[in-house]
């Protein structure tokens, strides 16, 4: 059952989070980017759209939700003003030192959720560090992912478009413009290059999402509504819960 308590750290009280933590023993980290997202989106896309979840996430699984840096590794997005990048190696210092702090004063256990695809790569590896040089056990969920798993038959995963657009409607409406999305770049190209570097046998490094979208974005936006947007939130959040506890479970970690 949810715990109906706010679980965010940034607007609780030092009691309250003392007390969900020593219940928990969960810390929960979000991380996306700070990056272009079209005339359409806001540049804190990624940051929104994670939060949205994680405050969800947090309240079922009964964990403390940190603040973390809005901005994420996306030096593949730098072409377009509007785009903040951190080094890997500031990322994996900044997310260990976060841990570190809450592994100090008991948990057990760090969720990382993510939304951004770019920050992969550093998190595995300051997981890995964590768990190497703490009592601690680290899980990844990409919400992307999940999203795009769930949605597969009304939606791809593209840059900016419909399944990005949607978490962000439902936490943060104002800031989705729909009307401004008048320059996609073409869908076909940019679908299969975009599956040129998400393969998981031969893929190319690629240095800028021009190189995919020249205009930075692609995508159909047809099924952006505010039933839709609530609802993807509510079934990637599900997901989330039910994934983690039956990973917990299985190395033996009660939630």
């Amino acid at each position: 059952m949810a715990h109906q308590e706010n679980h965010y750290l940034l607007e609780i009280t030092q009691p309250e989070a003392e007390t969900i933590l020593k219940r928990s023993r969960l810390a929960i980290i979000p991380t996306g980017s700070v990056e272009q997202h079209g005339p359409h989106l806001p540049c804190g896309t990624d940051h929104y759209a994670i939060m949205v979840i994680a405050r969800r996430v947090a309240a079922e699984l009964d964990g403390l939700l940190l603040p973390f840096s809005h901005a994420g590794v996306t030096p593949f997005h730098s072409s377009f003003a509007g785009t903040l990048t951190l080094r890997q190696e500031t990322y994996i210092n900044l997310l260990m030192d976060v841990a570190a702090s809450v592994i100090k004063h008991g948990a057990k256990r760090i969720l990382i959720l993510n939304w951004h695809e770019g920050n992969t790569a550093s998190i595995n590896y300051a997981a890995s560090q964590l768990q190497q040089q703490y009592d601690v056990r680290c899980v990844v969920a990409q919400a992307c992912y999940i999203a795009a798993q769930l949605y597969q038959d009304e939606a791809e995963l593209t840059h900016a478009g419909a399944l990005e657009a949607l978490p962000v409607l439902a936490y943060r409406p104002e800031l989705v413009k729909l009307e401004r999305a008048n320059n996609p770049s073409p869908y076909e190209a940019a679908k299969e290059m975009d599956a040129l570097r998400r393969s998981k046998t031969v893929y190319p490094l690629l240095v800028d999402i021009r190189q995919i979208a020249p205009t930075g974005w692609y995508g159909d936006l047809k099924i952006v509504n505010m039933n839709k947007a609530q609802e993807m939130v509510e079934r990637v959040s599900k997901e989330i819960v039910k994934a983690v506890k039956e990973i917990f479970k299985r190395l033996d970690l009660d939630i």
